[in-house]
């Protein structure tokens, strides 16, 4: 479900693990809706801080891609905001292995791309009502609380909500 979290949940990750020396590199990438392969190439590479070359063919440059991947040692890999399956292979992603130490990570709204991914399913909840709420004053502000008149209304709008925590941050 859109909104839920996927991706500020993975900001967090990312954050945390650039305080540590787990991997030598940590690479973002956002996908989106109009998936590109040269384009996710692309950013790819540019967060190896190398450049791929203007080749028309993909291939050549997922190959290029796969050897500055090996090159890098022990990697994460974030692909949020996936909208459909793509072969790692047709983009030059190097698969993660035990041996290689490199992980790879993907948010989406569909668990029909998980599983033609091959990837294991972490489903994010949605808030419970009285973290709902929380999150609800946080914006809105604790002073409207003691209003008993207000109180009803923000019971209703967190409920409407149900538990996005995107939905609750705008409408707050």
């Amino acid at each position: 479900v859109g909104g839920v979290g996927k991706t500020t949940i993975m900001k967090h990750v990312h954050n945390r693990l650039l305080k540590e020396d787990k991997f030598k590199k940590l690479i973002w990438a956002t996908v989106s809706q109009d998936f590109d392969v040269r384009r996710l190439q692309n950013d790819i590479a540019s967060q190896l801080e190398k450049t791929l070359s203007d080749d028309k063919n993909t291939t050549i440059r997922a190959g290029e891609l796969l050897e500055m991947l090996r090159k890098q040692g022990t990697f994460l890999l974030i692909l949020d905001d996936v909208w459909s399956s793509f072969s790692f292979e047709d983009v030059g992603i190097l698969e993660p292995t035990t041996d290689n130490g490199c992980k790879l990570v993907l948010t989406t709204r569909s668990a029909k791309v998980v599983r033609e991914m091959d990837c294991k399913k972490v489903q994010v909840p949605y808030l419970l009502t009285d973290e709902a709420m929380q999150l609800f004053l946080s914006k809105v502000g604790q002073d409207m609380l003691p209003n008993p008149n207000l109180e009803s209304i923000m019971k209703d709008v967190v409920c409407e909500c149900g538990g996005l925590p995107l939905a609750l941050k705008v409408l707050g």
